[in-house]
């Protein structure tokens, strides 16, 4: 059994340090095995279903540790990815195979979060002129971007050879992004694009990323 946690990654070490390329390789994949032509593994799908019939939800065995088993992140947002039949002689590979899926499963997360909250900021402004492309930009950029700040929380292999990875990203650092990108999406409401900038508004949206949503699963 391979338990790899946090304290042996040197405190929570940054995706883009652990697997340097993670985020280059997650989109490198995407487009070179023509995923982006099926929505179900596209985590900027069209679709804002939060449950994705055509793949399988992750379990975690009883057995794990409970850093993995824990359906809370103090103050950010998590994902898990897995991978089977692992070949301990090259757990690097393995690990990097648990990390896009762990990448694929946070982006998305944070991708409909992003959708949900930008649209329920526009409905106090009905008379706005952003379309739903442009949201859906927006949200895929601040997905993107939050990715790129995450990091390893541990890795932990099972008995049946499977490998599980969980990352985090703190919920201020997607807070961060919703604002920044705010200022392209909302520059044509002045009222709207100051109220999400706002210090409060940051809290709010700190509280709505936390807030638990049934049908957030993590697929493999």
């Amino acid at each position: 059994m391979l338990w790899i946690n946090q304290k042996r990654l040197s405190q929570n070490l940054p995706i883009v340090n652990y697997e340097k390329n993670l985020l280059l390789l997650i989109l490198t994949v995407f487009l070179f095995s023509g995923c982006f032509s099926f929505s179900s593994l596209n985590p900027f799908s069209d679709s804002e279903e939060k449950e994705d019939l055509n793949k399988t939800a992750i379990k975690i065995p009883e057995e794990a540790p409970q850093w993995l088993k824990d359906e809370k992140e103090k103050d950010a947002l998590f994902a898990i990815g897995v991978t089977k039949n692992v070949n301990i002689d090259k757990i690097k590979f393995y690990q990097q195979k648990a990390l896009i899926n762990a990448g694929h499963n946070l982006t998305r997360k944070i991708f409909i979060k992003t959708v949900l909250i930008y649209k329920a900021y526009l409905e106090k402004a009905p008379e706005n002129k952003v379309f739903e492309n442009d949201i859906k930009e927006a949200a895929k950029q601040v997905a993107l971007k939050s990715l790129d700040l995450a990091k390893v929380k541990g890795f932990w292999e099972n008995s049946n050879k499977k490998l599980f990875a969980r990352i985090k990203v703190d919920t201020k650092i997607v807070a961060e992004q919703i604002q920044l990108n705010s200022k392209k999406l909302f520059k044509v409401d002045v009222k709207l694009y100051e109220s999400i900038l706002s210090n409060r508004a940051e809290a709010e949206l700190i509280k709505k990323l936390e807030e638990k949503e049934e049908g957030f699963l993590d697929f493999f």
